[in-house]
């Protein structure tokens, strides 16, 4: 399965009591706690390709540090001990347009889970990204495997800087081109976070929010997520991605998450992937 699969790397106690106090309906049905691995996100579709998504379907992957975590675009995700890093394994029939609603559901639910737990009000940048004060303190990263034109599997990699120390974990980015400068809730805080208590909250409220995107009723997590939303409605900004660069005026958020920009020429245009790098400059 995986290098680090095995029982000296698994932290059972841990296991058996997030998964004894976790009131979940479908997330969590299996917790797999490690102290270490490469990736939550890669030991999760190693995991998906072994035994399928029909038993790993809800399984919640945790690891105490990752010495290979990435974010969005391939970008390093630094993760030392004493931080949250988790991937949610998800079976879904949806059609691929409803992806970035997962994105939505995932840091909604930390945003909060910061705040039950903590006290801590974030804010979110479009489309997953979670910032305390301009600085960002978590990301979300959604793999998903698409045939027939439905989502077979999810996977929903959570990173949250909890108790690290953010100025090293900077000093190791380097000049890595990263738009928000790092914090963490330790830094926040001033002192540690409970971060088993925050661990179970965020998979809670991700799970009541799972069951409103199999409902078919988005609107919840659309309203939530611009309560809590940096506004990006009429703003004016800079979209970037592979193939192109240009400036538009965000117009709209559609029903299934993506994001609806005027182009010069009176062009609409749909941002419907995560992919895009959308930043606002006025």
């Amino acid at each position: 399965m995986h290098a680090f699969d095995n029982t000296d790397n698994r932290i059972f106690r841990q296991e058996s009591k997030l998964q004894k106090c976790l009131q979940t309906r479908h997330i969590g049905k299996r917790v797999m706690w490690f102290k270490k691995l490469s990736s939550t996100q890669d030991f999760a579709k190693c995991f998906i390709l072994d035994n399928g998504i029909s038993v790993a379907d809800g399984y919640v992957i945790i690891s105490n540090s990752q010495h290979n975590g990435l974010g969005r675009f391939g970008n390093r995700w630094i993760s030392p001990r004493g931080g949250i890093w988790l991937s949610i394994i998800l079976r879904s029939g949806l059609h691929p347009s409803r992806i970035m609603l997962f994105s939505y559901c995932a840091s909604v639910a930390v945003s909060e889970a910061i705040e039950r737990c903590t006290g801590i009000q974030s804010r979110l940048k479009w489309p997953n990204d979670i910032l305390i004060r301009g600085r960002k303190v978590s990301g979300i990263l959604v793999d998903a495997s698409v045939e027939s034109e439905l989502i077979e599997n999810l996977v929903i990699g959570i990173g949250v800087n909890a108790n690290v120390n953010a100025a090293q974990i900077e000093g190791r980015l380097g000049d890595t081109n990263h738009p928000y400068p790092i914090t963490s809730l330790q830094e926040q805080l001033g002192g540690s976070c409970d971060k088993f208590n925050l661990i179970r909250l965020f998979l809670q409220t991700f799970d009541e929010l799972y069951s409103e995107i199999e409902a078919d009723n988005t609107y919840l997590i659309l309203d939530k997520w611009k309560k809590r939303a940096e506004p990006i409605i009429s703003k004016s900004v800079q979209i970037s991605c592979e193939k192109e660069q240009y400036s538009a005026k965000v117009v709209d958020l559609e029903e299934d998450g993506s994001l609806v920009v005027l182009r010069q020429g009176n062009q609409i245009e749909r941002i419907v992937s995560s992919d895009y790098h959308v930043h606002v400059t006025g």
